[in-house]
């Protein structure tokens, strides 16, 4: 029989062992996949009597693809854990939970980031990504309703899951009037079409290491971006971006006290302040573009807080 996308699944857990599977328990609700196996096996390309190639040679493993889903702290933060920001992570608490962490940029840390198994399940059929990690988070808005799409690295692929059934979540969607906005400490409601990207430039590292599998995920410049459009009534906003002012920017969504999520652009400046007229009738605007920068007094560019209910037991 053939399925439909909206009978699949996607299933995590931490793993304990970095590309080890992990039964996976948690469902996690999802609009998009694109998990796959990539390789690097090579075609044999001899002169031997044919202008033909003469098969492949095996060479290397890893997966790349994207999650996309809501955004909801109960599963926003298995990813958190198993990114570059779970090297500088804290979970506090005895329910809710919070988990606060801010960017580890001094380093790739290859060697102490934590990884997630990922099971999906398409037409009934299973599949398991091991030594998953999230390099970019991208949050934005989908008929006002936050999303966040998480762009995944991970070692290598396995035949470990078998599809099983799925609980629901405790947490429901954002609404919008569960958003607020803030700019250098000012509440902003003239702010629409908000885009935050957090992205590591992940990578996968291949050694000389006599496997299959990647080594381990590479991590490269952490870049912090919040693109808005603004209703354009002053040059207030513009003459802080020709003076490079600092405009720190924060964003956080509350559904109750059990379901916030934080995320605060530190050191923040303008990169980008467009202002023109477009067409005829069209309300005049301002296309803007912050991104954030280290501050010695933060220890970081980017921090994210999460408060849930879920208790994850972080190895």
């Amino acid at each position: 029989m053939v399925d439909v996308a909206g009978g699949g699944h996607i299933k995590v857990s931490l793993e304990a062992t970095r590309g080890s599977y992990q039964a996976v328990l948690k469902a996690i609700p999802i609009t998009s996949e694109s998990l796959r196996e990539v390789r690097t096996d090579p075609l044999r390309k001899v002169i031997l009597g044919q202008a033909v190639t003469r098969g492949k040679v095996g060479g290397r493993a890893g997966v790349e693809g994207s999650i996309t889903m809501e955004a909801m702290p109960e599963t926003m933060a298995y990813f958190l854990i198993a990114s570059r920001f779970g090297n500088n992570l804290v979970k506090a608490g005895a329910g809710p939970y919070t988990y606060t962490a801010i960017d580890d940029a001094a380093a790739h840390v290859k060697t102490t980031l934590r990884s997630l198994s990922i099971g999906v399940s398409r037409a009934g059929i299973g599949f398991a990504y091991l030594g998953c990690q999230a390099t970019k988070m991208r949050l934005f808005f989908e008929d006002g309703i936050p999303m966040v799409e998480y762009s995944i690295f991970g070692l290598e692929e396995t035949t470990d899951y078998a599809p099983s059934a799925v609980v629901e979540l405790t947490e429901t969607p954002f609404a919008a009037d569960d958003i607020a906005i803030t700019v250098a400490g000012s509440s902003r409601t003239d702010i629409d079409s908000l885009e935050v990207s957090i992205d590591d430039n992940g990578s996968l590292k291949y050694n000389q290491s006599g496997q299959e599998a990647a080594d381990y995920v590479l991590y490269g410049e952490h870049v912090g971006e919040a693109s808005f459009e603004v209703d354009f009534e002053s040059k207030a906003d513009y003459a802080i971006w020709k003076a490079r002012t600092v405009q720190e920017l924060t964003a956080v969504m509350t559904k109750s006290a059990n379901q916030i999520i934080n995320l605060e652009f530190h050191g923040g400046i303008y990169d980008d302040f467009t202002v023109d007229l477009s067409a005829l009738g069209d309300q005049v605007r301002a296309a803007a573009t912050l991104r954030s920068a280290y501050t010695v007094a933060d220890l970081a560019a980017t921090k994210i807080i999460l408060t849930t209910q879920e208790n994850i037991t972080i190895v």
